[in-house]
Protein backbone atom coordinates (compact mmCIF):
# COMPACT_ATOMS: atom_id res chain seq x y z
CA UNK A 1 0.00 0.00 0.00
CA UNK A 2 1.44 3.52 -0.63
CA UNK A 3 1.00 6.54 0.89
CA UNK A 4 -1.04 9.21 -0.60
CA UNK A 5 -0.24 12.57 -0.72
CA UNK A 6 -3.14 13.30 1.94
CA UNK A 7 -0.93 11.34 4.97
CA UNK A 8 2.55 11.74 3.70
CA UNK A 9 4.81 14.98 3.03
CA UNK A 10 7.78 15.14 0.67
CA UNK A 11 8.04 12.65 -2.47
CA UNK A 12 6.36 9.55 -2.32
CA UNK A 13 8.19 6.75 -0.54
CA UNK A 14 10.79 9.13 0.94
CA UNK A 15 12.09 8.69 4.17
CA UNK A 16 13.24 10.40 7.28
CA UNK A 17 16.50 10.27 8.92
CA UNK A 18 14.72 7.46 11.77
CA UNK A 19 13.68 5.34 8.54
CA UNK A 20 9.75 6.46 9.29
CA UNK A 21 7.88 8.14 6.65
CA UNK A 22 7.14 11.61 7.44
CA UNK A 23 3.11 12.47 8.23
CA UNK A 24 0.96 15.17 7.94
CA UNK A 25 -1.07 16.63 10.73
CA UNK A 26 -4.87 15.74 9.75
CA UNK A 27 -6.46 18.94 8.76
CA UNK A 28 -10.12 18.03 10.63
CA UNK A 29 -8.95 19.82 13.67
CA UNK A 30 -7.99 23.29 11.97
CA UNK A 31 -11.28 22.73 10.10
CA UNK A 32 -13.14 22.32 12.97
CA UNK A 33 -11.90 24.87 15.44
CA UNK A 34 -12.01 27.65 12.01
CA UNK A 35 -16.12 26.76 11.79
CA UNK A 36 -16.49 27.10 15.67
CA UNK A 37 -14.85 30.44 15.25
CA UNK A 38 -17.01 31.21 12.53
CA UNK A 39 -20.31 30.00 14.37
CA UNK A 40 -19.34 31.87 17.41
CA UNK A 41 -17.91 35.25 16.05
CA UNK A 42 -20.87 35.37 13.76
CA UNK A 43 -23.14 35.11 16.97
CA UNK A 44 -21.44 37.96 18.44
CA UNK A 45 -22.21 39.52 15.61
CA UNK A 46 -26.19 38.72 15.49
CA UNK A 47 -26.31 39.65 19.32
CA UNK A 48 -24.66 42.74 19.06
CA UNK A 49 -27.47 44.01 16.19
CA UNK A 50 -29.89 43.21 18.06
CA UNK A 51 -29.40 45.26 21.33
CA UNK A 52 -31.73 47.96 21.87
CA UNK A 53 -30.95 51.77 21.75
CA UNK A 54 -32.90 54.04 22.81
CA UNK A 55 -32.18 56.70 21.04
CA UNK A 56 -30.71 57.16 17.34
CA UNK A 57 -27.88 58.62 17.25
CA UNK A 58 -25.45 59.30 14.66
CA UNK A 59 -21.62 58.41 15.84
CA UNK A 60 -20.93 55.56 18.30
CA UNK A 61 -23.84 53.73 19.82
CA UNK A 62 -23.48 50.89 22.52
CA UNK A 63 -24.09 48.81 19.69
CA UNK A 64 -20.95 50.18 17.59
CA UNK A 65 -17.95 48.11 19.83
CA UNK A 66 -19.54 44.82 19.74
CA UNK A 67 -20.37 44.92 16.02
CA UNK A 68 -17.28 45.95 15.05
CA UNK A 69 -15.58 43.42 17.22
CA UNK A 70 -18.36 40.42 15.82
CA UNK A 71 -17.37 41.64 12.05
CA UNK A 72 -13.59 41.50 12.58
CA UNK A 73 -13.86 38.26 14.29
CA UNK A 74 -16.17 36.63 11.95
CA UNK A 75 -13.69 38.37 8.96
CA UNK A 76 -10.59 36.32 10.43
CA UNK A 77 -12.84 33.32 11.27
CA UNK A 78 -13.44 32.62 7.61
CA UNK A 79 -9.98 33.52 6.82
CA UNK A 80 -8.70 31.17 9.10
CA UNK A 81 -11.79 28.25 7.28
CA UNK A 82 -10.30 29.21 3.96
CA UNK A 83 -6.61 28.59 4.92
CA UNK A 84 -7.91 25.19 6.45
CA UNK A 85 -9.69 24.13 3.51
CA UNK A 86 -7.02 25.47 1.30
CA UNK A 87 -3.31 25.20 2.34
CA UNK A 88 -1.01 22.14 1.79
CA UNK A 89 -1.34 20.02 5.22
CA UNK A 90 1.39 21.25 7.63
CA UNK A 91 4.10 18.22 8.51
CA UNK A 92 3.24 16.55 12.38
CA UNK A 93 6.94 17.34 13.59
CA UNK A 94 5.83 19.27 16.43
CA UNK A 95 2.63 18.00 17.85
CA UNK A 96 2.64 16.68 21.10
CA UNK A 97 -0.03 13.72 22.10
CA UNK A 98 -2.23 14.45 24.18
CA UNK A 99 -1.82 13.16 27.51
CA UNK A 100 -4.27 12.35 30.42
CA UNK A 101 -2.68 14.99 32.48
CA UNK A 102 -3.49 17.62 30.10
CA UNK A 103 -7.07 17.02 29.45
CA UNK A 104 -7.55 16.98 33.31
CA UNK A 105 -5.83 20.52 33.13
CA UNK A 106 -7.99 21.43 30.31
CA UNK A 107 -10.84 20.28 32.27
CA UNK A 108 -9.86 21.74 35.31
CA UNK A 109 -9.62 25.28 33.51
CA UNK A 110 -13.15 24.85 31.84
CA UNK A 111 -14.69 24.05 35.35
CA UNK A 112 -12.71 27.34 37.07
CA UNK A 113 -14.10 29.47 34.61
CA UNK A 114 -17.54 28.43 34.47
CA UNK A 115 -17.49 29.02 38.38
CA UNK A 116 -15.89 32.39 37.62
CA UNK A 117 -19.04 33.45 35.72
CA UNK A 118 -21.49 31.83 38.08
CA UNK A 119 -19.86 33.10 41.04
CA UNK A 120 -19.07 36.86 40.04
CA UNK A 121 -23.12 38.10 39.50
CA UNK A 122 -22.90 36.49 43.60
CA UNK A 123 -20.09 38.73 44.50
CA UNK A 124 -18.11 41.04 42.91
CA UNK A 125 -15.62 41.60 39.86
CA UNK A 126 -12.66 42.42 42.69
CA UNK A 127 -13.43 39.38 44.58
CA UNK A 128 -14.02 36.91 42.18
CA UNK A 129 -11.55 37.78 39.54
CA UNK A 130 -8.40 37.15 41.69
CA UNK A 131 -9.82 33.59 42.77
CA UNK A 132 -9.97 32.60 39.15
CA UNK A 133 -6.87 33.98 37.69
CA UNK A 134 -4.75 32.51 40.99
CA UNK A 135 -6.77 29.18 39.98
CA UNK A 136 -6.08 29.28 36.46
CA UNK A 137 -2.52 30.18 37.02
CA UNK A 138 -2.15 26.98 39.26
CA UNK A 139 -3.87 24.87 36.73
CA UNK A 140 -1.46 26.04 34.33
CA UNK A 141 1.55 25.29 36.43
CA UNK A 142 1.94 28.54 37.60
CA UNK A 143 3.57 28.33 41.44
CA UNK A 144 4.93 30.83 44.03
CA UNK A 145 3.44 34.21 45.73
CA UNK A 146 3.98 36.10 42.59
CA UNK A 147 2.28 33.90 40.71
CA UNK A 148 -0.71 32.98 42.29
CA UNK A 149 -0.83 36.25 44.60
CA UNK A 150 0.76 39.39 42.92
CA UNK A 151 0.16 38.41 39.75
CA UNK A 152 -3.93 37.97 39.68
CA UNK A 153 -4.34 41.13 42.20
CA UNK A 154 -2.32 43.34 39.64
CA UNK A 155 -4.34 42.44 36.60
CA UNK A 156 -7.43 42.26 38.33
CA UNK A 157 -6.89 45.83 39.34
CA UNK A 158 -5.77 46.39 36.00
CA UNK A 159 -8.79 45.60 34.80
CA UNK A 160 -10.91 46.62 37.04
CA UNK A 161 -9.21 50.74 36.31
CA UNK A 162 -9.74 50.22 32.84
CA UNK A 163 -13.38 49.40 32.52
CA UNK A 164 -14.59 51.21 35.71
CA UNK A 165 -11.96 54.14 35.63
CA UNK A 166 -11.08 55.14 32.44
CA UNK A 167 -14.23 53.34 30.25
CA UNK A 168 -16.50 53.79 32.69
CA UNK A 169 -18.17 50.26 32.24
CA UNK A 170 -19.32 48.73 35.83
CA UNK A 171 -18.28 44.74 36.29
Amino acid sequence: MTPSSSTTSGREGEVDAGGERPTTAPRWPEITIALTAVALTGSVLLLANAIELRLELPGLTPRSWPTFLGALGLGLSLILLVTALVKAPRPNTDNEATTRPGWIKLLLAVAATIAFIVVWPLTAFVVAAPVFVSAVTAIGGGRGIRALIIYPVVMTGALYAMFNLLLRVPL
